[in-house]
């Protein structure tokens, strides 16, 4: 007869652990050590329970052959080779490979000296047809039996391989990426990598760089001997795939940029590691980073190469101006000749008009002519063949007339001049015509950017020195361009000052032509306080005592062009308008005096117009009273050309005027430049008087036309209910109607709107010709639309526009995002058991459906309602007995497909509600019988201490432990509990003999 506490009888056959379960509930156990279940120990059914229904790997070793039993997760472990015959075999049987490692461990649990504790362990485990490198985290811990001894052994294990592998491949990676970082020959950072991948042989066995041109690949570097390759790396340079052969890895190395590869990686795969998808990644970060240095290399080769080529290239351009220079001197002869001989011929003197217009020509051939000079000049100093011819000077003399003779040029602007030139102990050998190309330099550039306040020189001297000081109170000059002001075409970005001309080389010669005289310049600046200047310069050696008997030098002749050109930037520009009548009205915008009396000459016969001297001017001007037409230099002070084009193009009131730009800058990207910014049109100086003249009134009548069509297309798209929009190839966009106001909070008042587009979040623009995407409000809020576009041609201005249209479909998105968010919930629901999970996933849920705070109300609290299609602070839930409010966070209209939504969830929140009370009503029934389970296998083991204590048939100790409770008034179970626990034998009671 089967006593009442075994297993088999109460609980069954283990029905746990999946296939595991199944396997141990197939087993022939009764062939095996262990014998058959219904004779297994209590101990032994306990722990085979635990091992199978647990979801951690688990094995189970048991009794002195160590027999194993394991569940589902412990099957990866043991691979393809050895599941399923491991499960009932001993554990050396199943381990031979590792048992020189485990065994000792395993015997030694069992004899009796406690568990062990292993971390990372390195087993090698022939589970998958060949010795794999396995590293493992485990501990093997006792199992006591029924008489306290250990009967077997408890191993929770975790495979920690590919932590283990990993962290060492990156830390392969990590060393490779140090080794090549700073790499600057190919070979080099070849060699470097195969050193560091053969310090690396478990993951890296060998390794071969070959590097790939045009004769073929050739081998560049190597960890050591290595088999045949060079067909598989042939084969790999001319495809640009990898190829694996015979646990060899054959990957193309592809630099940055490039289009086939530039070398090929050969590396030897461990045989101790499957070649998976993290083995794949590794060597390819490998050749990555193999690829990355070669490019490095070559990248610095290329610029070194580069850095030559420029400099050679830099000396072709010093000699090409010295020749220009040198062939634009006789024209320049041939030029200003026979004007100074007109000019000055008293037998055939000129008329007004015609002397007016030589002067002109004879100014600009003059200044033309200076800076040929320069530059001829310049071209010499870089070449070394100007050299300077000193002479004693009295140097304070010579400075001081230079400083009497430029003073007009300031004092015509309002800004004081100042000059401190006392007599110096002795006088100075310097190069005269240096000197004062020095002198004149450095004031001409205070002039030039100092618009309020004064300009100041003082010379003094000092122990073997004298020191030159040119102060001024202008713009000042920003820190991080006071490093370059001294080199050649630099000039300061965003400088203000009185003209924009000039040609960069200025500052970069005077610190040139110091440098010759053994000379210094420096100087100190900060924007909006002013500059200094401070030149040093030594007596030089061989200088008299006395003062010399200077040379004749004719001071006034040196300043002459210096102040001939400082004077054409401080020329009135903002002279009076010529009479209206019933011309058009031009606004002439040009900072250098004699181009702009030129072109007001030129045109007033055709338009009545108005001059401006700088940017910011010519603004203001229009602003007050805008022109029918703007012509404006491109290089202007204080306000260039583009930005009066940007600030007159950003305005609704100017927004129409047409805009003629000017430019010394030719070719056909400046003309492109031009015309994208916003301009009408764009000319090059020099022009045709006929040209100009021509293309200014063909500008203005398109100007009209465009005017007049544009009130008729607005109107036209200001009734439209969509947003509608217009754009140019560029992607700026021209008008928008009111409609587009009201969807994004962008009018027509702000247009044009340039990219990035502020309504575009990131850029992102529309991907086909409809296309459903999000604008950002004005407000900062979010707005889902619709946009269609397409193209239509713009014959009038020869170019195509971008047409779109823009429909706000931010409800019907919200309705489909809040309805997806609703199946969502309603499937967490069907899956929640719980009362109080499925509590917190309703308050979030609603919260996240209908966009507001979801609070449980009680069946006594009463909630604000409003007639239907009013705004409401609210939604009530009822469900199951329970009411959940939702609080907006503000007020606003409830749909009716909201209300729909909203009774559908009350529907399936009451479905959840019930099943999980049923739930629960069952985990409450289950855990009462599994109480009396447990009861009765207590039961089971006490009657069978009676049976053997006592030699009693399973019945009559069964019926003496029941009599014993009832006399002794003590539950069954707490009695048999007492028996197992501490042995306590009840005694057997009076009457007959019991049944044996």
């Amino acid at each position: 007869m089967t006593a009442p506490g075994d297993p088999d009888r109460a609980r069954g056959v283990p029905a746990a652990g999946g296939e595991a379960g199944r396997l141990v509930r197939d087993f022939d156990w009764a062939a095996g050590p262990l014998g058959p279940r219904s004779g297994w120990p209590q101990s032994l059914r306990t722990a085979v329970d635990v091992c199978l229904s647990s979801r951690f790997p688990l094995v189970l070793l048991w009794g002195p052959d160590l027999v194993m039993i394991y569940n589902d997760a412990y099957r990866p472990i043991l691979g393809t080779s050895k599941h399923p015959a491991a499960l009932g075999a001993p554990a050396e049987v199943v381990w031979p490979e590792i048992w020189p490692v485990i065994g000792p461990m395993l015997h030694g649990v069992l004899a009796g000296r406690g568990a062990t504790w292993s971390r990372d362990e390195l087993l090698p485990l022939d589970r998958n047809g060949f010795l794999e490198e396995c590293y493992f985290t485990f501990s093997y811990s006792p199992i006591a039996d029924e008489t306290g001894a250990t009967g077997g052994v408890f191993c929770a294990v975790t495979e920690t391989t590919q932590e283990v592998v990993g962290a060492r491949r990156l830390a392969t990676l990590g060393a490779l990426a140090a080794e090549l970082v700073d790499t600057t020959d190919v070979d080099e950072a070849c060699a470097r990598a195969a050193a560091v991948l053969g310090r690396h042989p478990e993951d890296v066995r060998f390794a071969e760089i070959h590097l790939v041109d045009e004769a073929g690949p050739r081998r560049a570097a190597s960890t050591g001997p290595v088999g045949e390759v060079a067909e598989l790396v042939a084969d790999v340079a001319a495809t640009g795939r990898t190829r694996v052969l015979d646990r060899v890895r054959a990957t193309p190395v592809v630099e940055p940029g490039a289009a086939g590869p530039s070398a090929v990686l050969v590396v030897g795969l461990s045989e101790r590691r499957p070649f998976d998808a993290d083995y794949r990644s590794f060597a390819d970060l490998i050749a990555g980073h193999v690829g990355t240095a070669i490019s490095g290399a070559r990248a610095y080769e290329a610029q070194r190469r580069r850095a030559q080529a420029l400099a050679e290239l830099d000396a072709a351009k010093t000699a090409f101006f010295a020749n220009v220079s040198h062939e634009l001197r006789t024209p320049l002869t041939l030029i200003t000749g026979p004007v100074q001989d007109a000019l000055a011929d008293a037998e055939h003197p000129l008329p007004a008009v015609q002397r007016a217009r030589l002067e002109l020509v004879g100014r600009n051939a003059e200044r033309l002519r200076r800076l040929v000079n320069g530059v001829l000049d310049f071209a010499r100093v870089e070449g070394g063949r100007l050299q300077p011819e000193p002479a004693a000077v009295d140097l304070a003399a010579a400075t001081r007339d230079l400083a009497v003779n430029f003073a007009p040029a300031a004092e015509r602007v309002g800004l004081a001049f100042t000059a401190h030139c006392p007599r110096l102990p002795r006088p100075v050998r310097v190069d005269r015509d240096m000197w004062d190309r020095v002198v004149l330099n450095l004031l001409s550039n205070a002039v030039k950017y100092t618009l309020a306040g004064g300009v100041r020189l003082e010379l003094c001297g000092g122990d073997g020195h004298v020191r030159l000081t040119v102060a001024d109170t202008g713009v000042g000059i920003p820190a991080d361009e006071l490093p370059r002001l001294f080199e050649r075409f630099h000039r300061v970005r965003g400088a203000h000052g009185r003209s924009h001309e000039g040609s960069g080389i200025g500052l970069a010669m005077v610190a040139q032509l110091l440098d010759l005289m053994g000379g210094s310049v420096r100087v100190e600046s900060e924007p909006g306080r002013g500059s200094v200047f401070t030149v040093l310069l030594p007596y030089g050696e061989g200088a008299p005592a006395a003062a010399p008997h200077d040379a004749p030098h004719d001071a006034g002749e040196a300043v002459a062009p210096y102040l001939q050109e400082a004077l054409t930037w401080t020329a009135p520009a903002g002279a009076p308008p010529t009479a209206d009548g019933d011309r058009p009205r031009l606004l002439v915008a040009e900072d250098n005096a004699d181009l702009r009396d030129y072109l007001r000459d030129l045109l007033a016969g055709h338009f009545a117009v108005e001059l401006s001297g700088d940017g910011e001017d010519a603004l203001d001007r229009v602003r007050r009273r805008p022109p029918d037409l703007v012509l404006a230099d491109v290089m202007m002070p204080r306000l260039d050309g583009f930005g009066l084009l940007r600030e007159l193009r950003a305005d609704p009131a100017t927004r129409h005027l047409p805009v003629v730009l000017l430019s010394a800058r030719a070719g056909e990207e400046a003309a492109a430049e031009g015309l994208a910014a916003g301009a009408d049109d764009y000319l090059v100086k020099p022009f045709s008087s006929v040209d100009l003249v021509a293309r200014l009134r063909s500008n203005l009548a398109r100007a009209t036309e465009r005017t007049r069509d544009a009130a008729w297309q607005t109107a036209v798209v200001g009734a439209l209910h969509d947003g509608v929009f217009i754009a140019d190839a560029f992607g700026v966009v021209l008008e928008v109607n009111d409609a587009f106001e009201r969807i994004t909070g962008w009018g027509p008042a702000d247009a044009p709107y340039s990219p990035p587009l502020p309504w575009l979040p990131g850029g992102r623009e529309p991907a086909r010709p409809t296309d459903e995407v999000e604008f950002r409000r004005r407000d900062g809020g979010v707005a889902r639309v619709v946009v269609t576009t397409g193209t239509v041609a713009d014959e009038r201005e020869h170019r195509e526009l971008v047409v779109g249209t823009v429909r706000d479909v931010t409800r019907d998105h919200d309705a489909r995002a809040r309805r997806a968010t609703a199946v969502d919930l309603a499937g967490r629901l069907a899956s929640l058991l719980d009362p109080g999970e499925l509590l917190e996933t309703v308050i979030a849920g609603l919260g996240e459906v209908f966009g507001g705070e979801v609070v449980p109300l009680g069946a006594d609290i009463a909630v604000p309602t409003a007639p239907s299609r009013s705004p409401v602070p609210g939604l009530l839930l009822e469900a199951g007995g329970r009411r959940f409010w939702v609080t907006f966070p503000r007020p606003r209209v409830v749909g009716a497909d909201e209300r729909i939504l909203a009774d559908v969830l009350a529907a399936n929140l009451a479905t959840a509600l019930d099943r999980a009370g049923r739930a629960a009503e069952h985990a409450d029934v289950e855990r009462q019988l599994r109480q009396a389970v447990r009861s009765h296998q207590v039961i089971g083991q006490a009657v069978g201490i009676l049976m053997e204590r006592h030699r009693l048939t399973d019945q009559a100790a069964f019926d003496h432990l029941v009599t014993t409770s009832q006399r002794r008034n003590t539950k069954l179970r707490d009695l048999a509990r007492r028996l197992v626990e501490t042995g306590e034998d009840p005694g057997l009671p009076e009457g007959p003999p019991p049944h044996r």
